[in-house]
């Protein structure tokens, strides 16, 4: 299984972690191969294609010969995706099955960019692979205009259960809205700048890296020039126990995004027992259902984030209700087990007389 490992951050990274950790590993012989960027920023050229022909070299070896071997490669769009079809062509030379795992948020608008020869190349990898497994229906829809009818598979992220301790309904003078995900406009980031003052009692905790250099800067800069300090906090990266602390000091998790696959921070907070403020982008309305198990809203639409968010701020009752019914979803159709089942399943499909 080819994809970026922790302590690598990301979606994917979390997606393979828990799969490592997961009864997946008790069930075939599973090797996680670790594709992320392991040089230096700012290296010299020599050694960047040094680097990727060890790469490559160390997964040609890793596909020697064993029955019922099964590539199982996580990928994304942008260049990364044909660094990744190198990795699908050396597993084909090799007589071994592909399974190919279509991670990002913007992975349609990345094939309609790609100029005619680029996009046939696109193409000839997907047709070359066992299955193509993608985040939700959507998607599959989506991917299939572009790509072709292939055999695709729907198989949703998963997480782990979570451990933060019960919520319980209490009135309090400010409400924790948590952020988590790379800041970028792309996540509505510069929409939560400008709807936070709008609502009462309540501080936002934006959590992570950013989408592009130099954005957490601009972010600094526009909370500063509206002396937004009490409301907006920034907390940078986190990982492991302080990612889960944060999860644990929350009432609300909000992610307004303009696009998405499957959010690992959305399936994550509702197995925390949060009640979700999310957009209704790429797979998300495939594990939320708008006012059950968390809100749905349009991305962009501030006066509706705002609403939301002030609705959910003054009810402790009712984000109670809402998480408790986030997490039964979570745990029943989202868990890192669920998934598990859904790939064996695949696995069953290309060997089929196996005897995992």
């Amino acid at each position: 299984m080819a994809g970026p490992l922790p302590p690598n951050v990301g979606g994917m990274a979390t997606v393979l972690g828990d799969l490592g950790a997961s009864k997946l590993a008790s069930e075939v012989d599973l090797l996680l191969f670790n594709t992320a960027k392991t040089t230096r920023a700012g290296r010299k050229l020599t050694e960047a294609l040094s680097s990727k022909l060890g790469l490559w070299s160390a997964w040609w070896q890793e596909l020697k010969a064993k029955p019922n071997t099964i590539a199982h490669i996580h990928t994304c769009s942008g260049f990364t995706f044909f660094l990744d079809g190198i990795l699908l062509c050396l597993a084909k030379i090799r007589g071994v099955p592909v399974v190919l795992h279509i991670h990002g948020a913007t992975f349609d608008q990345f094939l309609d960019g790609l100029n005619p020869i680029l996009l046939t190349v696109a193409r000839w990898l997907c047709r070359r692979c066992a299955f193509i497994v993608v985040l939700s229906e959507s998607w599959q829809v989506s991917l299939r205009q572009r790509l072709g009818d292939l055999r695709f598979s729907v198989v949703a992220n998963g997480v782990p259960s979570i451990n933060v301790g019960d919520k319980t309904a209490h009135e309090q003078t400010e409400v924790n809205v948590l952020f988590l995900g790379n800041l970028s406009e792309r996540k509505g980031v510069f929409d939560l700048l400008e709807v936070m003052p709008q609502v009462d009692n309540a501080v936002l905790h934006l959590v992570g890296g950013e989408e592009l250099a130099g954005f957490t800067a601009k972010v600094r800069q526009i909370i500063e020039e509206k002396q937004l300090q009490k409301q907006i906090k920034l907390h940078g990266i986190k990982a492991g126990l302080e990612k889960q602390a944060f999860f644990a000091d929350a009432d609300i998790f909000i992610l307004p995004s303009y696009a998405e696959g499957l959010p690992m921070s959305l399936l994550e907070a509702m197995m925390c027992g949060l009640p979700v403020i999310v957009s209704d982008a790429g797979g998300i309305p495939s594990v939320v259902t708008d006012k059950q198990d968390g809100f749905l809203i349009t991305a962009g639409n501030r006066r509706q984030i705002a609403e939301t968010l002030q609705l959910l701020v003054n009810d402790a009752d009712l984000r109670l209700r809402i998480g408790r019914a986030a997490k039964q979803r979570c745990l029943a159709e989202f868990s890192t087990d669920a998934v598990v089942e859904k790939l064996l399943n695949l696995y069953r499909q290309i060997y089929p007389n196996s005897e995992s």
